[in-house]
């Protein structure tokens, strides 16, 4: 009778197949790597079949891992901008949002589990519905005033550029001047507010309305790269013409001043929301 130490050692005829499989595999994909690096050095470096044979290493290594380096960082900054702003419009679009994420802070970050935060900050709109909108901490409330007052200058920066971009892209020329310098920004922080107003409201298709968000910001972000890259002298930026205007220096005072008002009021109507809900719920418990 086979003893079991031998028996685990040869394993079971699954685990045997699943290594031949793999191995397999893993032969196929190192062939098709090496047959397209010595095709592309035949093909299109036009080397003699023998030289092409021995730099299929400086093919791979060289020109794929240079490309694929430049393709990933790339890659890797949509992400990171595609993620952060849909995070934002998943905040913003959820009247319960700032309690959840002080619940997931202090479950997760007292015991240092932050890959479980991050797991679940990534499945934003899937976490539970808090029995209260507003934090149950003081230091809960400063941060999110401070994160709310930090994003609506970014949006309002944001979607400054990208209204004066539709304009400049439709022919039409905007022209700036100390009476209309605040219809801008004004319009482009209306986007992000209007659709926490409608999370305040229990808006239906409040989600849908800020989805599209984060394909704006992306493709603002898209065109201006390409721009400098391509060094166009044709494209217009609005914050360019408002605070390096050596003409009109009043222009960025304005626009600071204008700015800081502006962002404040998200915070300022979170604030009221939050001390109608505490004042509704003192209300109902008297009663």
């Amino acid at each position: 009778m086979p003893s079991t130490e031998s028996s685990d050692e040869q394993g079971t005829p699954e685990q045997s197949g699943e290594q031949v499989v793999t191995a397999v595999i893993g032969q196929t994909i190192v062939a098709f790597l090496l047959v397209w690096a010595y095709l592309y050095n035949v093909v299109i470096k036009e080397q003699p079949p023998g030289s092409a044979l021995f730099r299929i290493l400086d093919t791979l290594t060289e020109d794929l891992v240079t490309g694929s380096l430049v393709t990933v960082i790339v890659g890797c900054g949509i992400l990171f901008v595609f993620t952060a702003t849909k995070l934002y419009t998943q905040i913003i679009s959820n009247a319960y949002s700032f309690r959840t994420l002080e619940r997931m802070t202090f479950q997760h970050f007292h015991d240092g589990d932050v890959r479980r935060f991050l797991w679940r900050l990534l499945h934003f709109q899937d976490e539970p519905e808090p029995v209260t909108v507003y934090p149950h901490r003081p230091s809960s409330v400063l941060i999110a005033f401070s994160t709310l007052y930090l994003m609506s200058w970014v949006y309002l920066v944001l979607f400054s550029e990208a209204l004066f971009f539709v304009s400049w892209s439709a022919g039409v020329d905007l022209q700036i001047s100390t009476q209309n310098l605040q219809l801008m920004p004004t319009l482009a922080l209306a986007i992000p507010f209007s659709a926490r107003v409608m999370a305040y409201l229990r808006y239906p298709y409040t989600q849908d309305y800020a989805d599209f968000m984060p394909g704006a910001v992306f493709v603002l972000l898209l065109v201006a790269a390409l721009g400098y890259l391509f060094e166009s002298h044709d494209q217009q930026f609005f914050l360019e013409r408002v605070l390096m205007n050596a003409e009109h220096p009043e222009y960025r005072n304005i626009f600071l001043r204008n700015g800081l008002l502006l962002a404040f009021i998200p915070v300022f109507t979170e604030a009221i929301y939050w001390l109608l809900v505490i004042f509704i719920a003192e209300d109902a418990g008297e009663d």
